[in-house]
């Protein structure tokens, strides 16, 4: 990707920035892909390309969750508005889909709101027959719940955001998923359901 982009026109180059960012994302290095986000940003300038606008939705909303990560969350917050805005701005439900599950995750010291954009993010998710992003907000929705001391509307959640990612072969992300249902499991009382779910 890093020769690719050091190739590329100015129309690719983003485009190119934002994957390299995305590697940098599934590493954990918030750090890197944050510095990878902002020269794609800067790459697009102030094109108002539908195209080009969704495209910087999905580049926020990921600076947002790199924000997220390196605990600056007022920045975040600012970076996920300024997403859902553009992706407004482009039509483009999958990266409206992105920015209000962003905006659900940050919104945790109001839970009414986080389930708002969370359920809004899963039902466009579902209608976009995209898996990741349902996966995803299907999970921050049961986190919410659970959060609020609705476990048993958490649970069904859980369950059914694992049984999604089998279809995206993603055994990092199972793994996780598996992890924070035994963490539900435990929490309303069925520990031997935790357990089985932790040794997988």
């Amino acid at each position: 990707l890093e020769a690719a982009a050091a190739l590329a026109d100015d129309d690719r180059y983003a485009a190119l920035e934002h994957k390299i960012a995305g590697v940098h994302i599934r590493r954990g290095q918030w750090l890197l892909a944050g510095q990878h986000l902002q020269a794609a940003l800067v790459a697009l300038g102030d094109d108002r390309d539908a195209g080009v606008t969704a495209l910087r939705a999905r580049i926020l909303t990921d600076r947002g969750l790199a924000a997220h990560h390196q605990g600056a969350d007022d920045e975040a917050a600012d970076l996920a508005a300024q997403a859902l805005a553009a992706a407004e701005d482009a039509g483009d439900l999958a990266a409206l889909a992105g920015a209000h599950n962003l905006l659900g995750v940050l919104s945790k010291h109001d839970l009414s709101l986080a389930r708002h954009h969370l359920e809004h993010a899963l039902a466009l998710a579902r209608r976009l027959h995209d898996v990741a992003t349902e996966v995803a907000a299907a999970n921050n929705l049961a986190q919410a719940h659970a959060a609020a001391g609705a476990v048993e509307r958490a649970l069904p959640l859980a369950r059914a955001a694992l049984a999604r990612s089998t279809l995206l072969g993603d055994r990092h992300r199972q793994a996780a998923l598996h992890n924070n249902l035994a963490d539900l499991l435990r929490a309303s009382g069925r520990t031997d359901d935790a357990m089985t779910h932790l040794t997988q």
